[in-house]
């Protein structure tokens, strides 16, 4: 078996990149953007962005959502005027910026803008319909702050929610998608869980799927911590799916309009102790492109600390001296992934393909590690493309029991079942 490097699981590479595509897709530049918050007569609460132009005949770009549906709309226009446009419009919006076309107007904002507020009139383009606006500043920001603290993070990155902690999404970096998502997921279903630790699925009903969060720990701050982690987990994904139904308004891509997969996204929680929590995220997205995104992520929390678990904290899992992603695996880990691939798939899968003899030629390089029911350590395929996409998911495991010749000091801690 090849001892090349772990390939960077799809931790980094899949739900964060739909992140960032939801995040800047609608300012491809850094610039300068007031948020505004008020009502639009007639149809409710909206949220609202404008750059910051300087001078008045400046063309201005900037997006609004009704928070009840949380897609953006993109505006464009100069002046006091600016236009909205129809849904799969014919020519669509260009991202530098230009008006949009005439035949392609759903609705104008016409208004003046101050310290204070941004107010005016909405019209309908087809029917005339009026409705004044009332919007308040509620903030200002620098578009670019947040993939700058992003790329700080990344370039640091000791640990896998270091991006979280140092440049999560919060009212400072990016106030529009705070606005957006804050307040909107809501517990769904009966608590699981037994003794000291439980979850519960949460799920913002604009996206319909789940995420879970803990509602039982022994220690509040641990419970906070890796909260707010899976909060920002539910967060990324969420504005992936709405990022894809706002691409009906710059696209004439069928997928655009949809949830792209995102609503029948298989969420589970493979694993759950007072020491360990495994999450993972499985589904096909697809909002346009070649193929779409067939993923299988396991993501491993560290109860104890409350954080993102280092495997190097229960067994010399990787080499020594190297931190973050992509470490190289070691002798002992490469030595558990050998013993499962010549035992074979188990019996119940020997004639399910495609199997662990017909997908252990991907690992080390697609290796992901997780913990699953009855106690077990698992090891899964992650990350690979299109090509080998059936091979994705778990196909082999190492009960907790044939782990202690490999622990370290402490890592016995890590491996309790209840």
């Amino acid at each position: 078996m090849p001892s090349s490097l772990v390939r960077p699981p799809v931790h980094c590479l899949g739900a964060v990149a739909l992140a960032v595509l939801s995040l800047m897709a609608a300012h491809a530049e850094a610039a300068q953007r007031t948020v505004y918050k008020g009502t639009l007569q007639g149809v409710g609460e909206v949220v609202l962005e404008l750059d910051d132009a300087a001078a008045a005949d400046a063309v201005v770009s900037g997006r609004y959502f009704y928070p009840k549906r949380g897609v953006d709309i993109p505006l464009r226009g100069a002046g006091d005027i600016l236009y909205e446009p129809r849904p799969h419009p014919a020519r669509p919006p260009a991202t530098d910026k230009a008006d949009i076309d005439p035949a392609d107007r759903a609705a104008s904002w016409q208004g003046t803008r101050d310290a204070q507020g941004y107010r005016g009139q909405w019209t309908d383009t087809r029917t005339g319909k009026q409705r004044r606006f009332d919007l308040r500043r509620v903030a200002g920001y620098d578009t670019g702050q947040l993939e700058r603290d992003r790329a700080k993070a990344r370039a640091a990155q000791a640990d896998l929610g270091d991006i979280d902690l140092q440049a999560g999404i919060d009212a400072t970096r990016a106030p529009y998608e705070t606005l957006k998502l804050a307040g909107h997921a809501k517990p769904v279903g009966q608590e699981v869980g037994a003794g000291a630790v439980a979850y519960r699925m949460w799920q913002d009903p604009r996206t319909r799927f789940s995420y879970p969060r803990l509602s039982r720990h022994p220690d509040p701050q641990v419970m906070r911590r890796v909260n707010y982690l899976l909060e920002q987990r539910h967060w990324r994904k969420s504005l992936g799916a709405l990022e894809c139904m706002a691409f009906a308004y710059t696209s004439q891509n069928p997928a655009g309009g949809t949830l792209g997969g995102f609503d029948d996204e298989n969420i589970n929680v493979a694993w759950l102790s007072r020491a360990l929590m495994t999450v993972t995220e499985a589904g096909s997205l697809d909002c346009g492109g070649a193929h779409p995104f067939n993923h299988f992520e396991p993501y491993t929390f560290d109860l104890l600390r409350g954080e993102y678990l280092d495997w190097n904290r229960v067994f010399d899992a990787y080499a020594p001296g190297k931190r973050g992603i992509g470490r190289e695996p070691s002798a002992a880990l490469l030595g558990l992934v050998d013993q499962v691939v010549k035992a074979g798939p188990p019996e119940n899968q020997g004639e399910r393909h495609p199997n662990l003899e017909d997908c252990a030629d991907l690992w080390p390089q697609y290796l992901a590690m997780g913990t699953l029911t009855p106690g077990a350590l698992s090891l899964s395929v992650s990350g690979v493309g299109h090509a080998s996409g059936a091979c994705l998911g778990t196909h082999g495991s190492v009960p907790f029991k044939a782990l202690r010749p490999y622990l370290k000091a402490g890592g016995e801690a890590y491996l309790v079942t209840d």
